[in-house]
């Protein structure tokens, strides 16, 4: 593969940039005979770089780089390998959710942080700034307090609807400025930051879509009491609205709008194909609005994000998951450009993650299970694929593993998927072992690469990811288990789970500690309770430990009667799938590890926990992150969380 050189030099200097700020190499072949455990610091530390993005001319490039504990801006004009740097956070007063370019002069930036409410409870919020891309300029924050609304100010105000693409000057914003979760559309000056009201708020509709030119199509409406979503369109032919779809959550498969083609009634919908979730293309212009099937799995469910070709003026295909995460064609062109690709970076999964407008310039991420992520830069026109950037240097296919996918069955039956890690070490004989449920718990795990089942792999354990019943990417019926499931069937799952890998020889069943974050913490500590002779440990980050607690703490939000209907209804039954309520049944180590300002689940949940072990005199530890929140996205938190983790699982899970 060959490239112009001035854009070599220009990606070899972004190369430098984000090498500059790695960790010392690791020699990854004596790492993987001789099984030497990484630094604790290669798993805490953030990507080096992410979210490479190239502008619609494909002159430069935009990127997330991490430095330390925080998170730089960066711009890199590739014909010169200068680079620019606008802004940048330290991850504590608040975090980037993503960047792109408004046009090729301007920067859009979503930020994120915590608020709390006049009654203590916290919440998270959202801002959406612009500034310029290439030199010094002022950042201006796009949506402004309405003079008119009593004080409200919007929660979530970076909800970008258009970028209506014959007008470089504007996007559209769809955001409940002007009356509480009722949002109005506006053409925001991405320059200015006036704003011109566009589609005024409606009391029957929650948020707004547009079509691909910019005018606004489509009305969502939630209605919390009755839990149903509605979905209304504006009829081209006889501009009434109308409406098109209704489900009930939890009772009904959920339809979910994906995009509009170029084509103002060609619309892409994400809706139910004999019992998985599929993608359809929608003609809006005939009565009944018919559907055409474009793609689905027998297997998983089909979600994701489409994906739009400016220079075709077309959607081209769509980017979603089936256990590896991957991009998926139908236009033709676009079909053969993958399989090129594909073919010179075999055994990989490639994605187009973007390009110029003219289509002829990109930016590809290459990934497989034992490669978190290279991007690379192609020119279609020089027929050129150079490497510019590694997400974890140290993280190489020498020391990494690869996830397996193992089916195994539960008590009842039901057929269930696992993803094991096998580490580098294993003697093929029982091992140390750790259950690694996910979040969600309607979420799902995958061969994907995830840093704490890399972690815990580097330290020799065998690893299982369950995808129990509940989780998502399974269908419908599949994934309402978890509705009134928590600690019940769903918990079933995690211990058929255990008894596979034993009699599989994999799992030594004298060591197999349970560990997990959010509801897979709660699901650590229900292992604990429920089955307390099963596990040798258990690790909670944010977990859940009361669910009558959860279930008051959700009547402060908009979605409560959604959250108590997932949690369950029956009280005798939260109780008794309530950790904090069975701590005397524990006869386990517990490590216990919470953020003070997660939004999420609220730190009470642990302290609760902690208290209750205390009373019973069990042995547990309790970590509180000073500035910790859900997500681990403020570095001296990451840092303290694994060192906690090193420190407890070499106590109480030797190998």
């Amino acid at each position: 593969m060959h490239m112009p050189p001035l854009a070599r030099r220009a990606l070899t200097a972004l190369t430098a940039l984000v090498l500059a700020f790695a960790i010392a190499p690791v020699n990854a072949a004596d790492a993987a005979s001789k099984h030497v455990p990484l630094p604790l610091s290669v798993f805490y530390n953030d990507a080096m770089i992410e979210d490479i993005e190239l502008s619609p001319d494909g002159t430069h490039l935009l990127a997330l780089k991490n430095v330390g504990g925080d998170t730089v801006v960066m711009v890199l004009e590739l014909a010169t390998g200068k680079t620019f740097y606008p802004t940048k956070t330290d991850n504590k007063q608040f975090k980037f959710n993503w960047v792109t370019w408004a046009n090729n002069d301007r920067l859009l930036m979503s930020l994120r942080f915590d608020s709390r409410m006049p009654n203590g409870v916290k919440y998270m919020q959202t801002r959406l700034l612009a500034t310029d891309a290439k030199k010094p300029g002022k950042m201006i924050t796009l949506v402004k307090p309405d003079e008119d609304a009593d004080g409200w100010v919007s929660q979530y105000q970076d909800n970008i609807i258009s970028f209506l693409p014959d007008d470089d000057d504007h996007v559209l914003l769809s955001v409940d400025r002007e009356m509480p979760l009722h949002q109005t559309v506006y053409k925001a000056n991405v320059y200015t930051g006036k704003l011109k009201r566009v589609k005024k708020h409606s009391t029957s509709v929650r948020s707004w879509y547009a079509d691909r030119s910019g005018n606004v199509r489509i009305g969502e409406h939630y209605d919390d009491k009755q839990r149903k979503v509605t979905y209304k369109i504006l009829d081209n032919a006889t501009q009434k609205w109308v409406v098109a779809w209704e489900y009930v959550v939890f009772d009904e498969p959920d339809i979910g709008i994906a995009g509009f083609g170029n084509d103002p009634n060609e619309l892409f919908i994400f809706a139910d194909h004999e019992g998985r979730q599929a993608l359809y293309k929608v003609d809006l212009s005939k009565p009944g609005y018919p559907r055409e099937l474009m793609l689905s799995d027998p297997d998983y469910d089909v979600t994701g994000r489409l994906i739009y070709s400016t220079s075709l003026k077309q959607v081209v295909g769509l980017y979603y998951n089936d256990g590896n995460s991957k991009s998926v064609f139908w236009n033709k062109e676009f079909k053969a450009f993958q399989a090129g690709l594909d073919k010179a970076l075999a055994g990989s999964r490639n994605y187009i993650g973007s390009m110029s407008d003219d289509g002829r310039k990109y930016v590809m991420f290459n990934t497989n299970n034992t490669n978190p992520g290279t991007y690379f830069f192609g020119d279609r026109d020089e027929k050129s694929l150079v490497p510019i950037a590694s997400t974890y240097p140290a993280l190489t296919k020498e020391v990494l593993v690869e996830k397996e996918s193992r089916t195994y069955k539960a008590r009842d039956g039901l057929e269930l998927e696992g993803f094991l890690s096998i580490p580098k070490n294993f003697k093929n004989k029982p091992t140390a072992t750790i259950i690694l449920p996910h979040g969600g718990p309607m979420a799902e795990d995958g061969k994907d690469f995830d840093m704490f089942s890399t972690y815990m792999a580097n330290r020799g354990y065998v690893v299982f990811q369950p995808n129990f019943r509940g989780s998502s990417g399974y269908g419908h019926d599949f994934m309402m288990q978890a509705v009134g499931g928590y600690g019940l069937e769903m918990q079933d799952d995690l211990e058929d789970a255990v008894k596979y890998l034993v009699e599989q020889k994999i799992a030594d069943p004298k060591k197999v500690c349970i560990v997990g974050a959010s509801y897979g913490g709660y699901a650590a500590l229900m292992g604990a309770t429920k089955t307390p002779d099963l596990f040798q440990c258990a690790i909670s980050f944010a977990g859940m430990s009361d669910l009558i607690k959860m279930n008051e703490y959700r009547r402060n939000f908009t979605n409560k009667n959604t959250a108590r209907k997932q949690y369950g209804e029956d009280k005798a039954q939260l109780k008794e799938t309530s950790p904090a309520r069975m701590a005397e049944k524990v006869k386990i180590p517990i490590l216990l590890i919470h953020g003070k300002d997660d939004t999420t689940v609220p730190v009470v949940q642990s302290r609760i926990m902690a208290d209750a072990l205390k009373d019973e005199g069990k042995v547990y530890q309790y970590v509180e992150l000073e500035d910790g929140t859900h997500y681990l996205d403020y570095l001296p938190d990451r840092q303290q969380t694994f060192e906690a983790m090193e420190n407890f699982l070499q106590k109480y899970l030797p190998i």
